[in-house]
């Protein structure tokens, strides 16, 4: 591995410290970051009410929509325990994901509110300790659970601006929640399109990004009969977050905004050719690419402002360009070479819908009507 791009870790959202005389809520724990919905298992939450008053308490998704209510306005004083077996109130066990807690509480005094998932975190970059080719692992270190987001690809210095400048090739990891400590991601090494080893490029470089998860979250995981993206328009009712607009790289943004779609580039003047695993283009023309984005979330990012950015084999091709048509144009040379091309289509609000394809020009002719 020639080198692995991260920075320090930012910021972290603080403990819940509603330790002060006279406060309905003294403290909140729960004692597990993780339930594997397949095995049964239980949170158990414990919250010290110093008054007496009545308290209701909600599970709420990334989101911030109810998904189980463990209390509904009932008496509460002292030290209440609470389980979550990882179901809704439907019965039904919730998608793998990070939920936390909304609690409220009120009495003759007034009213409390311990709500850490309202406030959104700011994301920081972290390092990468390795990647192991022979067990296809990705390692790095969380020092808090959090929600993270790994990219892949090459990327060299800019003799001008100083700044790293290349092609995402990958989404490793596409704004999952994981828990602190030393974390293991399984990747083989390859692009989007399965057909490059982006280890074995020059300048390959991963990115880690990670957003604090609210205190006392929970990662649920095990459910393999549905996917949260999957389960966002079957929801009801509405968030309880308030105030929660976008205002900077992909805080505040709901799961729809906030998850990558996966990106097909369609070559328009290019004929596949299954033996080089590339498409072959005759000619000195300019390469013509249709451009979509697939999945759950692919039309909300459609309405995002966006730029599209164009790489063959690494080197960026002009600027980026704002995104407003399908069709982007690829200036090739002939060669004997297959180059790579990379396109980025960049949402202004943090999200990358990112793919790559093999091109020759100039090569023998296959037979029209060939796939990917």
């Amino acid at each position: 591995m020639r080198h692995i791009v991260g920075f320090l870790l930012l910021s972290a959202l603080g403990l819940h410290t509603a330790t002060a005389a006279g406060r309905p809520i003294r403290s909140v724990n729960v004692d597990r970051q993780s339930l594997n919905v397949a095995a049964a298992e239980s949170a158990t939450v414990t919250i010290d009410f110093g008054q007496a008053g009545r308290a209701s308490v909600v599970i709420v998704d990334r989101d911030g929509y109810p998904v189980r209510a463990l209390l509904n306005a009932q008496p509460a004083s002292g030290s209440v325990t609470l389980h979550w077996d990882g179901r809704d109130d439907s019965g039904r066990f919730v998608a793998d994901e990070a939920y936390s807690l909304k609690i409220d509480w009120r009495g003759p005094g007034g009213t409390d509110t311990y709500f850490p998932a309202n406030e959104p975190a700011a994301m920081g970059a972290i390092e990468a300790r390795s990647y192991d080719r022979r067990a296809a692992t990705l390692a790095y270190n969380l020092s808090r659970a959090s929600r993270v987001h790994i990219q892949a690809g090459t990327a060299a210095v800019d003799p001008k601006t100083k700044k790293l400048v290349g092609p995402v090739m990958k989404t490793l990891v596409n704004r999952e929640p994981r828990v602190s400590g030393t974390i293991a991601e399984h990747w083989n090494g390859y692009d989007e399109s399965g057909c490059i080893f982006i280890p074995d490029l020059e300048d390959f470089v991963v990115a880690i990004a990670a957003t604090p998860l609210p205190e006392n979250s929970i990662v649920t995981f095990g459910n393999r009969q549905r996917r949260f993206v999957d389960t966002l328009s079957l929801r009801s009712g509405a968030s309880l977050f308030t105030d929660r607009q976008h205002r900077k790289h992909h805080a505040g943004l709901t799961t729809a905004d906030d998850v990558s779609p996966a990106l097909v580039i369609e070559p328009l003047n290019a004929a596949w050719s299954a033996a080089e695993r590339a498409w072959i283009m005759n000619g000195t023309r300019a390469l013509r690419l249709r451009l979509r984005v697939e999945g759950p979330t692919a039309a909300a990012f459609r309405r995002h402002p966006a730029t599209v950015e164009l790489f063959v084999d690494g080197q960026s091709i002009g600027t980026p360009s704002r995104k407003t048509s399908d069709v982007v144009e690829v200036p090739l040379h002939r060669g004997r070479n297959v180059s790579r091309v990379s396109i980025n289509w960049n949402s202004d609000w943090g999200p990358v819908a990112a793919n790559t394809i093999q091109v020759r020009v100039d090569g023998p002719a296959p037979a029209a009507g060939g796939g990917k």
